[in-house]
């Protein structure tokens, strides 16, 4: 298979002129000497005229003997006002160099995603918590690696949630733990797995107040790499991957008013949303509304509380702009539309599926798909929804579309972040794959099982232009796009292409 073989392309002139239909693929060439500019764009062109595809499967367990606990000096350097806040430890310091696991020279387009164990019922045979690397372009698994926990002493594995990368490639945070989602307080029980991205080794084990959840990246207004992370029971802290991964903040739950579930960085990484979430499920079934809460991601104060119209808000969405957010709240199953500076929710419509998690766009800031997880439901969801922003505006109006996508309990999509691919990756932790969803078509167009049989839960689309002899660029993940991505969706929204 070519790297560069697509289906038949849509055929419009160019972006903005008559005949340009928002949300399909048109050729390579047509987004022109502005789009080759953007670093990805430019340097992903020449890798794939030249790309031979030769594939290696790289599977191991690492990290197998048990590490030596960190030291005090080591805890005393890493640890600080921002970790001992949210209840967090150095549990592990170790020496993450050694050999090139994958050639990222060869595949310097990948997907990063998590590979686990499963849960609720639904289990993949897989005991350890690990991750493994797909070629974006052939849909071929490049390495896998998991990370015998159980050898450190651990008596389970809590199944690995959202992975995340950090903005130049370099480290991946793996969340998982000891226990269940009830071993959330007191024990210590999860774990975030600093990962080097290149020799896929621990370098850091961090241990949690409550169980691990997700990871995701932004980068500040400055330019400074951030990555998120959380959990159940777990407060928000974010880390500098320029400085050894120490917390750079965090904010308390007492601060928040309530548990904090998901957050999500703003575009321009001025500010942060948390959605709020009561525990206990039957209060959630008798509330009416919920609050989410922004935070100023610079002095770490919470700016304001909002009320939001459904008692289990979970994802949300910015447009490019970040002048909107849309929420999916899984209680009532709809989609929400707030208005940032206005900070309130202005409309709402139902999301097309039962129970949704993760809602995203493509390429345009209009048609957003919702993923039917079956969220505060069955959880068993096969069903990706269509939500028209336009007509949300429109007294009465309903969702678009629901399409069957038959991957099993789906929760988070994450956008390729190559325009002509125009593909939504899903992650389906029940029926242990990740499914590529056509945008164009309106179809599944590629189902890519994990290579243990693993349940996996999102990730990363990482660039790495020049192997490893130079940053990489996650350009695209649970956070939204990123980078060269989001700066070519702006310009295409714009007009400018």
């Amino acid at each position: 298979m070519s790297t560069t073989q697509r289906r038949p392309l849509c055929g419009a002139e160019t972006f903005g002129k008559p005949g340009f239909v928002p949300n399909r693929t048109y050729p390579f060439e047509l987004y022109g000497a502005l789009t080759m500019n953007l670093p990805f764009f430019r340097a992903r062109s020449a890798v794939l005229a030249a790309m031979i595809i030769s594939v290696s499967l790289i599977s191991s367990a690492a990290n197998a003997a048990p590490p030596k606990a960190a030291t005090a000096k080591q805890k005393a350097a890493w640890e600080n006002e921002w970790t001992e806040k949210v209840g967090i430890q150095l549990e592990y310091d170790l020496d993450s160099s050694g050999p090139d696991a994958w050639d990222s020279k060869e595949h310097p387009l990948v997907f990063v995603t998590t590979e686990g164990p499963g849960y609720g019922g639904l289990l993949s045979g897989v005991t350890l918590p690990g991750l493994a690397i797909i070629d974006a372009d052939t849909r071929e698994v490049v390495a896998s690696q998991t990370y015998d926990v159980l050898s450190w002493g651990w008596k389970n594995v809590f199944e690995p949630h959202g992975l995340g990368v950090s903005p130049d490639g370099k480290w991946i945070y793996l969340p998982t733990g000891e226990g269940s989602f009830t071993t959330t307080t007191g024990g210590h029980a999860g774990r975030f797995l600093v990962i080097n991205a290149r020799t896929l080794k621990v370098d850091k084990v961090i241990q949690l107040s409550g169980q691990a959840h997700h990871a995701k990246s932004y980068v500040s207004p400055a330019g400074e790499q951030r990555v998120m992370l959380y959990g159940w029971s777990q407060p928000l802290f974010v880390l500098d991957p320029d400085n050894d991964n120490r917390a750079v903040g965090s904010i308390s739950h007492q601060e928040q008013g309530s548990e904090g579930y998901l957050y999500f960085a703003s575009p321009e990484g001025d500010q942060i949303i948390g959605t709020g979430r009561y525990r206990n499920f039957d209060m959630r079934k008798h509330l009416t509304d919920n609050p989410i809460w922004t935070i100023d991601p610079e002095t770490w104060h919470i700016k304001k509380f909002i009320n939001v119209p459904d008692s289990a808000p979970v994802w949300v969405n910015f447009t490019s702009d970040s002048k909107h957010a849309y929420i999916t709240g899984a209680r009532n199953s709809i989609v929400m539309k707030l208005d940032m500076e206005e900070g309130k929710i202005v409309s709402e419509q139902r999301a097309g599926v039962d129970g949704p998690y993760g809602n995203h766009f493509g390429w345009d800031d209009r048609i957003i798909y919702t993923v039917g997880k079956g969220e505060e439901s069955h959880n068993r969801g096969k069903m990706l929804g269509m939500v028209d922003t336009a007509t949300m505006e429109v007294p009465g109006s309903r969702a678009m579309d629901q399409i069957y996508t038959g991957c099993v309990r789906g929760d988070h999509g994450t956008l390729h972040p190559d325009p002509e691919a125009n593909e939504l990756w899903i992650s389906c932790n029940a029926s242990f794959e990740v499914v590529v969803f056509d945008l164009d078509l309106k179809e599944v167009s590629a189902r890519i099982p994990l290579p243990h049989g693993g349940s996996t839960h999102s990730g990363a689309f990482v660039f790495y232009p020049d192997g490893w002899q130079a940053p990489g660029e996650n350009l695209s993940d649970m956070n939204g796009l990123h980078g060269s991505a989001l700066e070519l969706k702006k310009q295409i929204i714009s007009g400018d292409l």
